[in-house]
């Protein structure tokens, strides 16, 4: 990856005070998959390790007039779950918090359709909604959005207002998140740049992203098109960027300000990392300690997977600090995560 520094490049041996420390990390918090077909959403404990059943799943409402199919997830700051999926209506399921099993949706909405991939929440309450079909486009819904299942279109809500992103097609989960200042951060692909695009959240904002973090040095870039997912901890402050590139895919860490060709704070690449070659649909950071999550994939759809961990300050070539897979999907089909107390 030409034109990007990396500060140092430290692997953790599995008996060293950091690794011991990590295996206890995570507490309280679960890991929210989200799988593409009809299955549960599914939850794992973050501190898990090995292969591993879920803590909880949150299983298909079943209801008339919609369609599920798990792309995205997000939580809100009072713990409602979100659900995003992709296919035809393209419906946002809101669970109440602590939901399980067959817990019906506290509401359902539509901002746009079809192919929904991601869905994020702001400080406020506002909902964004991204969808990559024809002309790729971000609905903001007002907070609260709640459908019906009368009428022509079951469950459509209109947005506050819907921008353009201009990227290349091809659907991919996480490419939404939102960040403390109160703007709404969306992975853009294309040529010749790949770029992180920050645009003014609510119902007002203008339809120009306020900055756009893209360049040579931003390790963004890949020699061919390929694809992003991305996520904001307001834990750190930072932005985290898992670029699928191959034998070169790894994760970019930003400062929460960045803009213009902006070089990653660090960068986790190599081969103890155990990226190059894998492709990541999905990222998220832990609240309490700051360790990052991937979801690291032999292939997008029909390939096995697993959620790698990797510490707070993580740098280069560092081995993660532990990985774990479903003992019964191995992550098949797994899309985005986040997460969550437990």
């Amino acid at each position: 990856m030409g034109g990007v520094l990396v500060l140092s490049s430290v692997i953790t041996s599995p008996g060293s005070a950091q690794a011991r420390d990590a295996r206890s990390a995570g507490a309280g918090e679960l890991v929210y998959v989200a799988t593409a077909g009809n299955g549960p959403v599914t939850a794992y404990a973050a501190s898990s390790d090995g292969s591993v059943t879920p803590a909880r799943t949150v299983d298909n409402p079943n209801t008339p007039g919609t369609d599920w199919d798990p792309w995205g997830v997000a939580f809100d700051a009072t713990g409602h779950l979100y659900v995003q999926s992709f296919v035809s209506g393209a419906d946002t399921f809101v669970f109440p918090p602590g939901a399980r099993g067959a817990t019906p949706p506290s509401r359902i909405f539509v901002s746009q359709i079809p192919d929904n991939t991601s869905v994020a929440v702001d400080a406020k309450g506002f909902e964004y909604v991204l969808g990559t079909y024809s002309e790729s486009s971000v609905a903001v819904s007002p907070p609260g959005a709640s459908g019906t299942p009368d009428g022509a279109s079951p469950f459509f809500v209109s947005p506050a207002r819907t921008f353009a992103v201009e990227f290349s097609f091809g659907p991919w989960p996480d490419q939404l998140s939102t960040d403390s200042a109160g703007e709404v951060l969306v992975a853009v692909s294309g040529q010749p740049h790949n770029s992180i695009a920050a645009f003014a959240g609510g119902a007002n904002g203008s339809a120009s992203p306020a900055r756009v973090i893209s360049g040579p040095d931003t390790g963004l870039d890949c020699a061919a098109s390929c694809k992003m997912s991305i996520t904001f901890s307001r834990l750190t402050g930072r932005i985290y960027a898992a670029v699928s590139d191959g034998t070169a895919t790894r994760i970019c860490v930003f400062a929460g300000n960045a803009a213009g060709d902006a070089r990653p704070v660090r960068v986790i690449e190599g081969p103890a990392t155990g990226l190059p070659g894998m492709f990541i649909t999905g990222i998220a950071g832990s609240q309490v300690d700051g360790t990052i999550y991937a979801m690291v994939q032999t292939s997008q759809f029909g390939g096995t997977g697993r959620i790698s961990a990797y510490g707070r300050l993580a740098n280069g070539n560092v081995a993660p600090l532990r990985s774990f897979t479903d003992s019964g999907s191995l992550f098949d089909n797994a899309e985005g995560i986040a997460i969550a107390r437990g």
